[in-house]
């Protein structure tokens, strides 16, 4: 969405994408009730949201009777006007998932990568993208997120490292723009992750939140009001590369030594295990395998605990990656980063654990292409095609 400063298209785009932003929040809803919420008039109020019942960007949904005047039709998000695309990139895979404007997954395609070279990555999403596009006949796709584990620079379209895919400073946006000759999103997991609880889950809004995952690499999302923080030049969230406390002899991908990726991820254990000669990995004997996680569950706690004794937020939210999901390790966690709090002088924020599920990246990378049509200040895309799709 292109903004244009001090325009009557601007103060339009800006409108309706308060108009859609408490349809998404609280709909079904009545044109009252987005007067009343957003400050605009009711005749203004009525003029966007006809033009956005005529795009199919809104539509009419149950009608409610007050104690006079004429009945209230109350307005929902379009299910079949607009979709975006959204990609969970690993080392193994493109998972691709079709979803809607009210945030649904309407067609999703898995394909295997030849290999973790940059063209062979970028076929295996345009072979998916072809493949969930074409199943909708209706609509218009406006973009395409993708989420990729390791360090991400979304302003500036590159993956600055990943570990799982052995990539530095690669310009995957601008190749995958180029191929599929569309707007692209780039961003890391975690943040996608994150991106899908903010647009869609009402508990997470307004939020100060930290964001882990934990999977094959690990990572993290600082959310501030709301939002998710970045920081200077991108770096915000650089969780894997911290330092482990203990032995420093465990080489990371990174060049470093004792980064906490060689302790808490599903990289970091496997190469631990097979260090100690664990020929079978996380499928050994689990006289063999526990004291890894063990180890691995301890130093994420405390990592955990030491972030959130800094930033201080509400709520933080660890999400296991389904080839993490080990009862042992998360229940290690959650104890050591209880543990931390012990002899504090404030009480442990809030901790969920939950199954960072790869549909729920997907939709969080698709979630970032659909943010601009609810946030008209939010401008992730260098063309006007997510505002076209409202003209």
């Amino acid at each position: 969405m292109k903004l244009r400063t001090g325009s009557k298209a601007l103060i339009r785009e800006i409108n309706e994408a308060l108009v859609l932003d408490v349809v998404r929040a609280r709909g079904p809803v009545a044109r009252a009730f987005i007067a009343a919420q957003t400050g605009l008039s009711p005749a203004t109020v009525t003029g966007i949201t006809g033009r956005l019942l005529h795009a199919g960007v809104l539509v009419e949904t149950d009608v409610v009777r007050g104690t006079g005047g004429r009945p209230a039709r109350l307005l929902a998000l379009g299910r079949e006007a607009v979709f975006a695309v959204g990609v969970r990139l690993t080392a193994r895979e493109a998972y691709v998932a079709l979803t809607d404007l009210a945030g649904e997954i309407v067609a999703d395609h898995r394909e295997q990568l030849a290999s973790t070279a940059l063209a062979d990555a970028v076929d295996a999403v345009v072979t998916s993208v072809d493949a969930v596009t074409r199943r909708q006949a209706s609509g218009e796709v406006v973009g395409i997120g993708i989420a990729v584990s390791g360090v991400v620079d979304q302003a500036g379209g590159r993956v600055r490292h990943s570990g799982t895919l052995g990539w530095e400073n690669v310009p995957l946006r601008a190749e995958l723009a180029r191929a599929l000759d569309a707007p692209v999103v780039l961003d890391s997991h975690v943040n996608a992750f994150a991106s899908a609880g903010l647009l869609y889950d009402g508990r997470l809004e307004g939020r100060d939140l930290i964001v882990f995952s934990v999977g094959q690499s690990l990572g993290a999302s600082v959310v501030v009001q709301g939002r998710i923080h970045r920081g200077f030049d991108a770096s915000a969230g650089g969780f894997a590369h911290w330092r482990g406390v203990g032995d420093a002899d465990r080489p990371c991908h990174c060049g470093a030594q004792g980064c906490l990726e060689t302790w808490g991820s599903r990289w970091g254990i496997e190469r631990e295990l097979a260090r100690r000669g664990i020929e079978a990995g996380l499928d050994a004997d689990p006289g063999e395998v526990e004291p890894v996680l063990d180890e691995a569950a301890r130093q994420l706690g405390v990592a955990m605990a030491n972030a959130s004794k800094m930033f201080g937020p509400e709520g933080v939210i660890v999400a296991f990656a389904p080839e993490l999901d080990l009862e042992r390790l998360s229940r290690g966690v959650e104890a050591a980063f209880q543990a931390e709090f012990a002899h504090g002088n404030t009480a442990a924020p809030s901790l969920d654990l939950v199954i960072g599920a790869e549909a729920e990246v997907a939709k969080g990378a698709a979630y970032e292409v659909l943010a601009p049509f609810f946030t008209a200040e939010v401008a992730q895309f260098d063309d006007a095609d997510a505002a076209g799709a409202l003209a």
